[in-house]
């Protein structure tokens, strides 16, 4: 079960583009509108993929934060590696 308010600010998220910023800028205003708990902001900050999932954030909302905050969302591998590959 993810903590209380982390589904609900990313649907916000979803419907209203326009705060998307705030991750980067200032996520407290996100983080204390949705009531998201003290003790999993650090991880929605900085936290990995596997440490989003962890707190039980369903894996597409997972890629979408992590997207949004400028973070990646897998391993990186040079993209020319992919198209030597085709």
């Amino acid at each position: 079960m993810p903590p209380p308010g982390v589904h609900a600010l990313i649907e916000h998220l979803i419907d209203t583009p326009s705060d998307r910023p705030l991750i980067r800028n200032n996520p407290e205003v996100l983080f204390d509108r949705f009531e998201v708990p003290a003790d999993v902001r650090e991880t929605l900050r900085s936290g990995g993929r596997d440490d989003l999932h962890r707190l039980g954030i369903h894996p597409n909302f997972v890629i979408k934060w992590l997207i949004w905050s400028g973070r990646p969302t897998m391993p990186f591998f040079p993209i020319d590696y992919y198209f030597a590959r085709r």
